[in-house]
This record gives structure tokens, sequence and C-alpha cells, in this order.
């Protein structure tokens, strides 16, 4: 039976200020030294499945995602937070491929300039597909 939800619907699981050390930056000294980055991630999915089973397996894993983001962000060494978000983005939805409508990523870096909290950039991007 194909899913009658309304396009506009979608559930969602949030990873809220997940922070770690990565190299990302542009400048000499952001090449060889990590520093903090915060990441803030929505997954659209459905938990349709997962709200009649009570099973792990009918719905987008957090502690996955979350994993899936450090890693990658540790590994991808980007320059650019605009480069990490649509890595993190594209991991993302490789991973859960089937699962997602979207993904929303925000990439903060908190301790570059003095008088702001943070600086990042915020992406999201809608998947043609049902689930």
């Amino acid at each position: 039976m194909q899913n009658e939800r309304n396009p506009k619907e979608h559930d969602t699981v949030i990873i809220n200020g997940l922070v770690f050390p990565c190299i990302i930056g542009m400048l000499p000294e952001e090449r060889v030294k990590e520093q903090r980055v915060i990441v803030n991630a929505e997954l659209y999915t459905s938990f349709d499945r997962i709200s009649e089973s009570d099973d792990i397996a009918h719905t987008v894993n957090y502690a996955e995602a979350a994993e899936l983001i450090v890693s990658e962000s540790v590994e991808c060494r980007a320059e650019t937070v605009e480069y990490l978000g649509s890595r993190l983005i594209k991991v993302l939805k490789d991973r859960f491929a089937g699962s997602l409508f979207g993904v929303s990523i925000e990439v903060l870096k908190p301790d570059i300039l003095s008088n702001v909290d943070s600086v990042g950039i915020r992406m999201t991007r809608m998947f043609k597909q049902d689930i």
C-alpha cells in the first residue's frame, strides 16, 4: 500500500548540539589545529512503521546518524562549512536511503569571532522519494 502522507507532513529525528573537534577552515593555522564544531541536524522521515512496531530497525537511528556526522567531519578535513554541510547531507542520504524525505544541517564554528556565539551555515535538502 502506497503511503498516503501529505508531502508537507513529515516526522523529524533531531540531533541538537553535537560538539566535537575537527580540522576545518582555510587559514594555515586551521589546517593543522583542530577546532570545535557544533552540528545540529534534522532528519525528515516517517514514524509510521516504528509507531506500530516499536522496532529500532523501522526508524532512523539517531546514535548511528550522530556517529556518521562526527566521522565524516573528522575524515573530510573541509576548508569551508558549506562543503562540510553538503558532505554531511550526502552521507546521511546515502546511509539512510529510502528512509528520508530530507535533511537539514547546521554547521557552526563557535570559537572564530570573539564577539559572537558562533558563525556557520544551515542547509536543507528535500529528496524526491516515497518512504
